[in-house]
């Protein structure tokens, strides 16, 4: 399993939450295997913020 630093899931998250693309896209665009680990990252920002 590939270890993304923090920067790059706040790249990742900050994209998200701007609605252009979404989980499945940006996984393709950043050459992430699962859309779902974008989720849990959105998840876990949403919820602890950015040291989530």
């Amino acid at each position: 399993m590939a270890k993304y630093s923090p920067e790059f899931k706040l790249k990742i998250i900050n994209e998200y939450l701007q609605g252009t693309l979404g989980c499945r896209s940006l996984a393709k665009k950043y050459q992430i295997p699962s859309p779902s680990q974008i989720e849990t990252w959105v998840r876990q920002y949403n919820q602890e913020g950015k040291n989530g």
